[in-house]
């Protein structure tokens, strides 16, 4: 007897047993089921439904998009390199990016500064801010230590230290 055939064997002679483990099915009729606008259903394989106008939707608890960023402007997926460096800054894609900064006039107005300049000012101010933010909150007790030293520019320590490297090499050398 072949392999192919001892399988399908163990697999019946299991189904009689009563320990076999995926779903038999030995014929299908299908239940004529009528769901309204928003209704909620949970289908004989476990999976639950929700009907929308006109289709249904399975209900997962992955988020609709997936993984896959959007862009904040054309919802494209970003799923290229370009697009992922540019939406990491901006929340845009590479080519929605570049006709956001197209529409600034590029012209020096009174005051010296472009409207280009001036986003491009205001940009790396957040930029700091954001920075500065995110140093504060993953170095916590660093910042602490350093507001309330007396003198951050205390140099005792680091005197003491240099001392005792010092003393060491005198004593290799003397040795």
């Amino acid at each position: 007897m072949s392999d192919r055939y001892r399988k399908n064997i163990e697999k019946v002679s299991s189904m009689v047993d009563g320990d076999y483990k995926e779903k038999i099915q030995s014929g299908y009729t299908p239940v004529e089921e009528k769901h309204e606008i928003g209704d909620i259903w949970t289908d004989s394989d476990g999976k639950k439904w929700e009907q929308k106008n006109g289709y249904r939707v399975n209900i997962t608890k992955l988020a609709n998009a997936g993984v896959a960023e959007q862009c904040s402007d054309c919802e494209k997926y970003i799923s290229k390199k370009w697009d992922k460096d540019v939406y990491f800054w901006n929340g845009r894609c590479y080519y929605c990016q570049i006709d956001f900064e197209s529409q600034f006039s590029r012209n020096v107005g009174s005051d010296g500064e472009s409207e280009y300049d001036k986003y491009l000012k205001e940009r790396g101010e957040k930029f700091r801010e954001d920075y500065i933010k995110k140093f504060e909150e993953e170095n916590k007790e660093l910042v602490k230590e350093i507001k309330n030293l007396e003198n951050p520019f205390d140099t005792k320590l680091t005197n003491a230290m240099s001392n005792t490297n010092v003393t060491m090499e005198i004593n290799k050398n003397t040795k």
